[in-house]
């Protein structure tokens, strides 16, 4: 009689832990996989349902407002930011935790974020010194997309200790367009970080200031990749007439997305110097770093040409061979017609035949 009563009094026990101090990250866990089923009434119920429970599960209410904004429940959405305002630094600082742990909420959380603006600024500032490249590249499109509101936080950010931040601040800065900030950034271009030189160039070739190219270019030879991606982008994207050199110390970095992106910055440079190691390009393994040398020679145009009639002429790889018609056909110059007419009545590969066939066409 005893043992059976000590086995209810158990089983009893087991149950309301479960239903009490095991609902709590079950009814999250199952939330959760309701939104990546795309159920969002059903996270919404099982959410509301355990906030009526657990009034203060931070989590809980940021996945509830989230479940919201995905079915567009605007005034529900509004008064569940507003609760979170209300809850302080603690919900803001979990809706960015969240978005280290469930990746598919990132979107929901950035709007969430970016709603609620300045009383989120404190945690934005923190993320944007995370070690973890991402959360800060996130914290950056969020005080980004809260804009000028956001600025005068962010020019304070730049006098921080930390690296990451003022890099990070930077960039937000830049984006912004914040004239504001210019003079703390040409400061911060003689930062003892390769970082926060860099980004701060950028920012200022931004909004205008065209003499922070070296600051840029010098990202290149930094030895954190990330450093030398952006520097590599924002030359490709955004600097006008880039200089040769840097660009041609750098082409074989090891890094496969600065690689490319030289390469296609290279494009802009009408300069004989880098149509050799552009035509090197076209052949290379890496089907990203083909294409774009293919697309640099294109920009070139006219001092490629002979170069490009050369190979095409002798060339025995069919993949850099294909590469070289390619871009014969893209810049369009009437020299390369008789070559690549006498390619394509002689070869006897298909997909050589065919590339001369679209060059032709192209010229024509």
């Amino acid at each position: 009689m005893v043992k059976k009563a000590i086995s209810i009094i158990l089983f009893l026990t087991l149950v309301w832990a479960i239903g009490c101090g095991g609902g709590k990250s079950n009814d999250l866990a199952l939330a959760k996989q309701e939104f990546q089923e795309r159920a969002y009434g059903k996270a919404e119920i099982r959410l509301e349902r355990l906030l009526e429970r657990q009034p203060q599960n931070l989590e809980a209410r940021c996945l509830l407002a989230a479940a919201y904004n995905r079915q567009n429940k605007n005034e529900k959405l509004e008064a569940a930011t507003k609760k979170l305002v209300e809850l302080g630094n603690p919900s803001m600082d979990m809706l960015i935790n969240i978005t280290k742990s469930e990746k598919y909420l990132i979107e929901d959380m950035n709007k969430i974020l970016t709603s609620i603006g300045k009383p989120a600024f404190e945690a934005l500032v923190s993320a944007l010194g995370s070690d973890v490249e991402y959360i800060r590249e996130n914290a950056v499109l969020v005080m980004t997309n809260i804009g000028t509101p956001a600025a005068e936080r962010l020019r304070e950010a730049l006098n921080s200790s930390n690296a990451f931040i003022k890099a990070g601040t930077a960039k937000a800065l830049g984006n912004i367009g914040d004239k504001a900030s210019m003079d703390l950034l040409t400061r911060n271009t003689k930062d003892e970080d390769a970082s926060v030189r860099m980004e701060s160039g950028i920012a200022l070739y931004k909004m205008g200031d065209k003499t922070h190219v070296d600051d840029i270019t010098s990202g290149l030879n930094a030895s954190q990749i990330p450093v030398r991606r952006a520097a590599a982008i924002a030359i490709r994207d955004m600097v006008e007439n880039p200089p040769a050199e840097p660009l041609l110390k750098a082409i074989n970095d090891a890094d496969i997305q600065v690689r490319a992106s030289i390469i296609r910055s290279l494009g802009k440079v009408k300069d004989q110097r880098v149509v050799a190691p552009l035509l090197d390009s076209i052949g290379a393994k890496d089907s990203s770093i083909r294409n774009a040398a293919t697309d640099a020679l294109k920009e070139v145009g006219e001092i490629a040409v002979v170069p490009l009639i050369e190979i095409v002429k002798v060339e025995q790889d069919m993949v850099k061979l294909q590469k070289a018609i390619q871009a014969l056909g893209d810049i369009g110059d009437k020299r390369a017609i008789a070559p690549l007419q006498k390619i394509y009545e002689e070869t006897k590969q298909p997909l050589i035949k065919q590339a001369a066939a679209v060059a032709l066409n192209k010229i024509d």
